[in-house]
């Protein structure tokens, strides 16, 4: 059986049924937080949670993040480097694939930022914040520095991030219960809005078959 056939049969059992599933795979309580995020259909990423994890990125002297109006603005300042970063990131699109690739896609204004010494390891920790939001049930919560994804460029105005490669996630997925979670959430977008990125999850195939 695989593992979205076996996170399947969790949801469609009892929770009492389930119980007697879970030797080798994972706690109880994880059943039902699982549950609970089906009936959430999504999550929520503050945008202090975002500043935090940016202003922990390693020489960060001053860092500040806002989610508003479809788009996550950041400004920061670092040590040895004349320039601050200054940009908006938009969520543009989500690549997600069973056993495959967690990919986010942000893209970048001004085009000029993304050149910046700075701008990939920064997109790096929203991806991380992302992360969290998103499989936060194994992942637990943020502390201290997150960054550390890769993250690769994806045209002139764009930068993409498999969340696969976020250190805590990479991390957590040596656990099989954890792995299980990552591979079956999955996201469909990422709405910025009114101080927090709100998690719109993908879940029509995981359910109701």
């Amino acid at each position: 059986m695989s593992r979205i056939d076996v996170f399947k049969s969790w949801v469609r059992a009892g929770l009492d049924d389930a119980r007697e599933r879970l030797d080798g795979i994972g706690p109880f309580g994880m059943v039902d937080r699982i549950k609970r995020e089906l009936d959430n259909q999504g999550g929520v990423v503050p945008e202090r949670a975002i500043t935090l994890a940016v202003a922990h990125i390693p020489g960060t002297r001053v860092a500040s993040v806002t989610a508003r109006r479809g788009h996550v603005h950041v400004h920061a300042t670092y040590e040895g480097v004349d320039e601050p970063l200054e940009f908006h990131l938009e969520p543009f699109g989500c690549r997600f694939a069973p056993r495959g690739a967690k990919e986010i896609v942000f893209r970048v204004t001004p085009l000029e930022a993304a050149t910046h010494p700075k701008a990939r390891v920064v997109v790096g920790a929203v991806a991380a914040s992302v992360a969290h939001g998103l499989w936060g049930i194994v992942l637990g919560r943020p502390e201290g520095d997150i960054s550390g994804a890769i993250v690769d460029r994806d045209g002139p105005d764009s930068f993409r991030v498999d969340l696969r490669t976020v250190p805590t996630v990479r991390a957590a997925v040596k656990r099989q219960a954890a792995a299980l979670v990552v591979d079956v959430l999955e996201l469909r977008r990422i709405d910025p809005m009114d101080g927090e990125l709100r998690l719109r999850l993908k879940l029509p195939a995981v359910v109701g078959r």
